[in-house]
This record gives C-alpha cells, structure tokens and sequence, in this order.
C-alpha cells in the first residue's frame, strides 16, 4: 500500500469513529468555529497543537510555521492573527516553541538557508 492510500484509509477510519461516536461532530463543526486560544506554533509533526494541549477540533485554532515565528513582514501570519483576532474573536494568543526545534537550531548558525533566513 502507498503511503497516500495509508493515509486517506486512516481519515476514513478517523471519520467513521467519529460518526459512530457522536453522529452530530461533523455538523457541528461545520456550523460553527469559536476557538478561545490562537496556537502559533512550530510545523516539527512531532508537536501537533490538539495532542498535545488534549483539545478537540474547534477549541483551538492553529497557526504552524519553522520555528514558530512571529515576524511582521509575514503575510500568512498576519492574516492567521487579524482573522482569530477580527472573527473568531479568540481570547489567548499561545507562541508555543519545543525542545530539539531544528528551525531554532538553524537560525542560530551561520549557515545560508535560503528563503528561511
């Protein structure tokens, strides 16, 4: 089996429980989105924010970028914070780093990465 067909026979799986469990979770969802918490956070897929903070989809909304930067000429985060912030009128804002993050590592040597910098 591909790699790909793993992954959308787990999310079939995923969603099937979800409908056996509580047959109203994907209406639900789709109704409506109040996150009280915005997580900006690190994209390392070891530190995915709903795991680790034992929240359900809906009670956080997740912003993941290398390192977890917040810088001000980024455009994708500044979107992310003005439409939690403006919309989804969220209360908290997390900036949520890890230990071993390699985006921190790299940006502490001189190395050139390129578009990272």
């Amino acid at each position: 089996m591909k790699p790909y067909e793993k992954l959308l026979l787990e999310n079939k799986a995923w969603a099937a429980e979800k409908i056996m469990d509580d047959p109203d979770f994907f209406k639900r969802l789709a109704d409506l989105q109040t996150p009280e918490f915005l997580w900006i956070g690190c994209s390392d897929s070891r530190v995915p924010a709903n795991e680790i903070t034992g929240t359900r989809p809906g009670e956080i909304f997740v912003h993941r970028n290398v390192a977890n930067m917040v810088v001000h000429t980024d455009l994708n985060l500044l979107t992310v914070l003005d439409y939690a912030v403006n919309h989804l009128k969220v209360k908290h804002i997390i900036v949520c780093g890890h230990y071993g993050c390699g985006g921190v590592k790299a940006s502490m040597t001189k190395h050139n990465f390129g578009i990272i910098n």
